[in-house]
């Protein structure tokens, strides 16, 4: 990967969220945040890409995110009405046949969802930036699915340092990728939680690659002493570049 030496940072939030765990059918869960495929697919959106172009421009090589929680992970669970399609694609159709139009499922969401995020580009920084900064976007963002509207805020351009923590205690802004050489002070009062999500897909959507991430619920920071990370001089932040 090339050097990292700036990222851009804005805050996007919404009323809910639903970034869906593949692995889950009747009772859809989510994650608590944006996986890096979901983060793609928001960059994607706001430079008007078409769907399922853009994997290699925001592949492992050529780009890099974080995410900070800002609001704590709230989640709740919500009764939708769906089609039925075992009998059909439309009401009218499933009532012909005698059988109820509608399924009701039960579907997990993050409520309040605010994040800042951080993103690196070798090849669409500058476009990235011209239009966040000026609140635009060509689709319609949301958060994982279209009924998650969201909104976003231009926070800035954080000119970046890599860093190696060796046995000095780091507070880490971000959620913290699980990977090599990583030390955590755990803290009282803090809720730490474990997950492991899809990390790169292919053309044909199939995930390539999974990345387990530490984070802490309620937005506080990480405390590392040994790892890698980042500073961000000019914001006085230090974050993990979670999602290589």
């Amino acid at each position: 990967m090339s050097t990292i030496d700036k990222v851009l940072v804005f805050d996007i939030w919404g009323d809910y969220a639903h970034f869906r765990r593949g692995y889950t059918t009747t009772s859809p869960l989510t994650y608590p945040f944006p996986t890096r495929t979901a983060l793609s697919g928001m960059m994607a959106a706001i430079l008007g890409l078409p769907r399922d172009s853009y994997y290699e421009l925001f592949g492992k090589d050529k780009s890099a995110f974080a995410i900070q929680i800002i609001n704590p992970i709230k989640k709740i669970r919500i009764i939708q009405n769906l089609i039925d399609t075992k009998h059909g694609y439309t009401p009218w159709e499933i009532q012909i046949k005698g059988q109820a139009p509608r399924t009701q499922i039960s579907f997990e969401y993050v409520k309040n969802p605010k994040y800042r995020v951080y993103v690196w580009s070798k090849e669409c920084f500058n476009e990235l930036k011209s239009l966040i900064e000026e609140h635009k976007s060509k689709y319609t963002l949301y958060l994982g699915i279209s009924e998650c509207i969201s909104n976003f805020e231009y926070i800035g351009v954080g000119n970046v340092e890599r860093k190696i923590a060796n046995g000095v205690e780091i507070e880490i802004s971000t959620i913290i990728k699980n990977e090599g050489v990583i030390e955590i002070k755990p803290e009282e009062g803090k809720k730490y939680g474990k997950i492991k999500m899809p990390g790169f897909m292919n053309k044909k959507r199939v995930v390539q690659e999974f990345i387990e991430v530490i984070y802490e619920e309620n937005g506080k920071t990480i405390k590392i002493t040994r790892g890698e990370y980042y500073k961000i001089k000019n914001l006085n932040e230090n974050v993990n570049v979670s999602f290589f």
